[in-house]
């Protein structure tokens, strides 16, 4: 479990920027106030442009909502761009790649980094280039690269110690203790973190104390002790209360829960390892949720918990997919070249089977009489056409199995990406909606968002199921509802009676659009002074490839007539894909609304 700990907890850095290090808030409460001073200043003063990006870039580094940093910091960057001003473009790419590391954006984050270096180099700022390579030195840390994140560190220590700057030096000893630790040399890295201790009893940092003393802490985890390394973690965590510092109290509770686990001290090491879950999930951090919901997930197990383990597990894996794209792309690289040696040993075999079977041949005609040279003649010619046969039925299956392969890969791959492509286009439209409060067109975007959403579900669970083209009825359909009653917070739970039967896309597609459609508007417009609502969604297959389909709320009615303008284009779309699936809808309208459908499923 200490393996699996070190090799999880890779990302507790210092330093992004020289500013970073001077002016350090001193808690989050300050944070929020001096983000939002800077903001009132943004709307309210008349400022030049470059005025104008200073104060976004401060923005970005204060406020403690990563997304909102993130935009103040990119509108940074375009100003400074636009005026031509070489140092702030440089300052707002290094404060992008900072926070698009901590939202997990790895491959973005280190574009800017490289972007920010180039500037400082062409400027000939030394010292700015050291933050640089200390940035760099992080985003290679993400990608477990920690020789090439060692010796950027080195470069950067070697600048700072020749300069004046004894809080740069001590921060970039740390960090470089911390890329010691995850590539295991853990006894560079105590010299590292007590080295950086020594130097902070002139400085008298507190962050750079409290990351000391939580990096040795979970060094001395990993070295079994378990002893010093709580009362190191619970030093650095004191600390950090208060200070607003999500990223760093959430990996040094989570690596506290781990020795609370290892000393069988249950009850304990679950409060940390949830407290470090809620923290990373309040920031926003996705390679955070992604370890600790991993980290519980093996709690729970080891317990024997295996409902709560399976729960963290589907957590992980959510976050998981998102960050290994880049993987799947390796394991597809690996296939192919493992497929190229198996090739070249299968031909080396051959020759070297043919080599025999002449050698063998040449002998039986040397001692074979005459009379049986034409018979052997004869059997050679059998064997050859048998081997050539086979040879030809090998490579044609070896060849449809290597396609195959190569079909699922690319299915699966374009499923993800498909995937991938439909959440940005939901976030999107919800961003847009969001702009458009008390606008007629909002009603309409968020419906479009929804219907994205219901596409995007789809694409989603042929990924994870591992499958061609072919869906569970009753696991989507269930997702998919509960995904709308959350999406519009409805106050109770939906019924479900559903059929686990499959279906092929080209009818889950539709059949989601429809469900959606109706699920939606009842939603919107039933449940008005309805004091126990309820909806109840019926799914039974039928004799002869047919599906019976009843969605029943107990909500006002529906009226299509009064509605017409808000519900025409959503009825046009139902019954258009109810004749596509070749079936019928009939409306009843008793205590609520009743809606019957029978669609062909096969």
């Amino acid at each position: 479990m200490v393996a699996m700990f070190k090799q999880r907890y890779t990302h507790i850095w210092v330093l992004s920027t020289v500013v970073f290090l001077f002016h350090i808030p001193t808690c989050f409460s300050q944070n929020i106030q001096t983000a939002d001073s800077l903001l009132q200043v943004l709307e309210i003063g008349d400022l030049s442009k470059e005025e104008r990006a200073k104060n976004l870039r401060s923005v970005a580094f204060f406020h403690p909502d990563l997304n909102i940093a993130l935009t103040a910091a990119k509108e940074s960057l375009e100003i400074a761009k636009e005026i031509e001003e070489l140092e702030l473009e440089a300052e707002a790419l290094e404060e992008i790649s900072h926070l698009e590391r901590r939202l997990g954006n790895n491959s973005k984050s280190l574009a800017a980094s490289l972007n920010a270096l180039q500037i400082y180099e062409k400027l000939n700022l030394t010292e700015r280039v050291a933050a640089s390579y200390t940035q760099l030195a992080s985003n290679y840390i993400s990608d477990e690269n920690y020789v090439l994140a060692i010796d950027y560190l080195k470069k950067a220590r070697d600048i700072y110690s020749a300069s004046d700057k004894k809080a740069n030096e001590a921060s970039t000893i740390l960090n470089l203790g911390e890329a010691y630790r995850l590539n295991g040399n853990l006894e560079a890295a105590v010299r590292c973190f007590e080295q950086t201790l020594a130097l902070n009893s002139t400085i008298n940092n507190i962050y750079i104390e409290s990351y000391s003393l939580g990096n040795l802490g979970m060094v001395q985890s990993t070295q079994g002790e378990f002893g010093l390394a709580e009362e190191n973690l619970k030093k650095a965590i004191k600390i950090l209360e208060g200070q607003g510092d999500l990223y760093s109290s959430s990996v040094y509770i989570a690596a506290l829960g781990e020795v609370y686990k290892e000393g069988k001290q249950w009850s304990t090491a679950e409060d940390r390892l949830l407290e470090a879950l809620a923290l990373a999930q309040q920031a926003g951090l996705k390679e955070q949720i992604r370890d600790v919901s991993d980290l519980l997930s093996n709690f729970y197990e080891s317990r024997e918990n295996f409902s709560k383990a399976l729960e963290y597990r589907k957590l992980f894996q959510q976050y998981q997919d998102s960050l290994v794209n880049k993987e799947n792309i390796q394991k597809i690289e690996q296939l192919n070249f493992g497929y190229q040696i198996d090739k070249k040993e299968s031909e080396i075999g051959l020759l070297n089977k043919i080599n025999t079977n002449q050698k063998y041949l040449v002998w039986v005609l040397a001692i074979g009489i005459f009379l049986l040279l034409f018979f052997g003649y004869l059997l050679y010619r059998i064997n050859a056409k048998i081997k050539k046969a086979n040879t030809v039925l090998s490579e044609q299956k070896l060849l449809i199995s290597k396609r195959e392969k190569e079909k699922a890969l690319l299915l699966r791959e374009l499923n993800h990406r498909v995937k991938n492509n439909l959440q940005m286009i939901s976030s999107l439209l919800n961003l847009q909606s969001r702009e458009l409060t008390g606008h007629p067109a909002k009603e309409a975007i968020e419906a479009g968002k929804f219907r994205v959403e219901a596409l995007s579900l789809v694409h989603r669970k042929l990924y994870q199921e591992g499958v061609d083209t072919r869906i569970w009825v009753k696991e989507y359909i269930e997702e998919l509802v509960l995904g709308l009653f959350h999406g519009y917070n409805a106050p109770f739970e939906p019924e479900f009676e559903i059929d686990n039967i499959s279906i092929h896309i080209d009818l889950a597609v539709p059949l989601a659009l429809i469900v959606n459609e109706l699920i939606i508007n009842s939603l919107k417009y039933a449940y008005t002074d309805i004091d126990k609502p309820s909806l109840k969604v019926h799914m039974k297959q039928e004799n002869k490839g047919r599906m019976d389909i009843q969605i029943i709320d107990n909500g006002v009615g529906f009226a299509p007539i009064e509605n017409e303008n808000e519900n025409s284009f959503g009825l046009k779309l139902i019954n258009s894909l109810v004749e596509q699936l070749e079936g019928s809808i009939d409306m009843l309208t008793t205590a609520g609304t009743h809606w019957k459908m029978n669609i062909k499923i096969e």
